[in-house]
């Protein structure tokens, strides 16, 4: 049975968005989902494995990396409590995956096959539906990040990428980036050291206020110039 602190992690989940709890319980068992324990650096699937179901994270934490021609794995994304997995990867025609995906830390994790969620149910329920609207909206929003990411790769300047990168997370106040450094430098193609520096700079220059990954915005006119 699903805990309380599970449950809401699945009702925070973008593919759940707008399904009440009582709806969403119906539909797991229409579903047919599978929830499995992940330990520390098990891998759910590896770059070039066809991938059929997408996974939402009930609990814990995992990664996507890809591996360079060097051999050396790159951050893609992580993604913690309520977040969904493979969702691009199940509705594409090929299904390969281009990244491993690790659990960063042992994780509870949901399996829905895609072929459950686009062949209704025999209730033709409205949740259902919802359901599917909110899988193409994710994809959407995903896309839409990595066009986001793409551009903060075009910033020449290392200060400025960064900038970009903490402004389009920034509500006003204090906020966590809930990646470390090392997974922030991978993200924006830098090199950790480098980047420590500079964010070091910035923080003398009064532009941020930073401690490990949290992170407040000083000067919001300043970085969006930069």
């Amino acid at each position: 049975m699903m805990k309380e602190k599970e449950r809401s992690a699945l009702l925070s989940c973008g593919l759940f968005f707008g399904i009440g709890a009582a709806q969403a319980e119906a539909l797991l068992k229409c579903l047919g989902g599978e929830t499995v324990h992940c330990e520390k650096n098990v891998v759910l699937w590896s770059a070039g494995q066809q991938v059929s179901r997408c996974a939402v994270v009930l609990s814990g934490m995992v990664r996507a990396e890809a591996v360079r021609t060097d051999g050396i794995r790159t951050l893609v994304a992580c993604h913690g409590a309520g977040g969904l997995v493979g969702d691009i990867l199940m509705a594409s025609p090929e299904n390969v995956s281009p990244v491993y995906v690790i659990a960063a830390e042992p994780s509870e994790i949901l399996l829905i096959p895609f072929s459950a969620v686009m062949g209704g149910c025999s209730q033709c329920c409205p949740a259902h539906k919802k359901l599917r609207e909110n899988l193409v909206q994710e994809i959407a929003r995903k896309y839409w990040a990595q066009r986001r990411r793409l551009g903060y790769l075009a910033i020449g300047s290392l200060r400025g990428r960064i900038a970009a990168f903490l402004l389009d997370r920034s509500s006003g106040g204090t906020f966590s980036l809930g990646m470390s450094r090392e997974d922030m430098a991978d993200y924006l193609c830098v090199n950790r050291s480098a980047l420590s520096r500079e964010l070091s700079r910035m923080k003398r220059c009064g532009l941020i206020d930073c401690y490990r990954d949290t992170f407040r915005i000083l000067k919001r006119e300043e970085m969006g110039e930069l």
